[in-house]
């Protein structure tokens, strides 16, 4: 997550998952963030700002006030890409590496190899529209440089580099638009400390995708799937509280069999799930490999800013939790924020002195 500049993030996640932004105001659970609101019947935009940073305040206080257990070690920074800048011309090309350790002691967990643009592929330079409104549209074996965002349904980007600087997202999927397929795609933010996310709204598939260099990995709304995918090498600043996948509204969502690696000190979580925007159900993770944040991954047992209540219908099995950054997985621990209700079991420990046994 971002202040700033990446609060109005929310804000626009919440108008693409057809949420109201001025309901959301009306009904904030927190009434000491609810001051800042003049108007919760039409809040100006300055006041939805203003009280999505007294919330984002809030949270921050809370994971502060959980003192770590012993002195975990600090996080490994954060390896820029060694991708050289795209050029306008047709390159063949096999697909950028990061110089960034894939996982280790994971098994057949997602890695740069297995993931991203598959080798031996030509990538010619993208021509086509920036802003993709005909359905059906195919992209495949591209270097894309603009900021995609898809008003059209069924569209397909596949074996392509996505390499756009400075997007707030690099792909966006408006509200409406369903089937979205990202497969066997690479998308590099380039170090933008300035955006968003790599990937942000709803109706979208991404399948062994490759996301690095962005603020958070992914923004995920209703009927998503994130699946053998590797995040990693997002981009920490002063202000960021970075996120790998991050939920904050929508239903029927698959978050299955991917790396998501988040090794800095600026970061929140691998997964964050916290209905900030309407309620949350049929939420699958299961079968990730996890790493770093405050914690690793939160569930969504906590209340959101419109008082949605916590998500429903939630699973988190077969997960495995890596010590590479911190002894506990993430700073504070590997996995928070959990329910009875909840579908947990079989999460283990992926490294560490307690390989293989179980994460509470």
């Amino acid at each position: 997550m971002r202040r700033s500049l990446t609060i109005f993030v929310f804000l626009v996640l919440a108008a693409l998952l057809g949420g109201s932004l001025a309901a959301g105001a009306a009904t904030p659970n927190d009434t000491t963030c609810r001051k800042v609101v003049k108007s919760t019947k039409s809040p100006s935009q300055a006041d939805l700002l203003k009280y999505s940073a007294c919330r984002f305040d809030m949270l921050d206080a809370r994971v502060a006030a959980l003192a770590p257990v012993g002195n975990p070690p600090a996080p490994n920074p954060p390896v820029p890409s060694s991708e050289p800048k795209p050029s306008a011309t047709p390159t063949p090309t096999s697909p950028p590496s990061t110089t960034s350790p894939g996982p280790t002691g994971s098994g057949d967990m997602p890695t740069a190899g297995s993931t991203g643009v598959p080798s031996g592929t030509t990538l010619t330079a993208y021509s086509g529209p920036a802003t993709i409104t005909t359905p059906g549209t195919v992209i495949d074996g591209k270097r894309i440089t603009s900021c995609i965002v898809v008003k059209a349904d069924d569209v397909t980007i596949r074996n392509s580099l996505i390499q756009s600087k400075g997007c707030f997202f690099n792909v966006l999927s408006e509200n409406g638009s369903t089937g979205l397929q990202l497969v066997d795609v690479e998308i590099d933010g380039q170090g933008n400390g300035s955006g968003d996310s790599a990937v942000n709204g709803a109706g979208y598939t991404c399948l062994r995708c490759d996301v690095h260099g962005t603020i958070d990995g992914f923004k995920v709304g209703s009927n998503v799937v994130i699946q053998d995918s590797y995040i990693h090498d997002l981009v920490g600043t002063s202000d960021s509280h970075n996120d790998g996948i991050q939920v904050l509204a929508g239903k029927h969502i698959k978050i299955q069999h991917n790396s998501i690696l988040i090794g800095l000190k600026s970061a929140t979580s691998g997964i964050l799930v916290k209905a900030d925007f309407g309620a949350i159900s049929d939420l699958v993770i299961e079968r990730n490999l996890l790493a770093g944040g405050a914690w690793t991954l939160y569930a969504g047992s906590e209340e959101g800013n419109g008082g949605d209540g916590p998500a429903t219908g939630v699973t988190v099995k077969n997960n495995q939790f890596s010590t590479r950054y911190f002894s506990k997985g993430g700073a504070f621990g590997p996995l928070t924020d959990t329910l009875q209700s909840y579908a947990v079991a079989g999460n283990v420990w992926a490294d560490g002195p307690g390989k293989g046994t179980a994460v509470s």
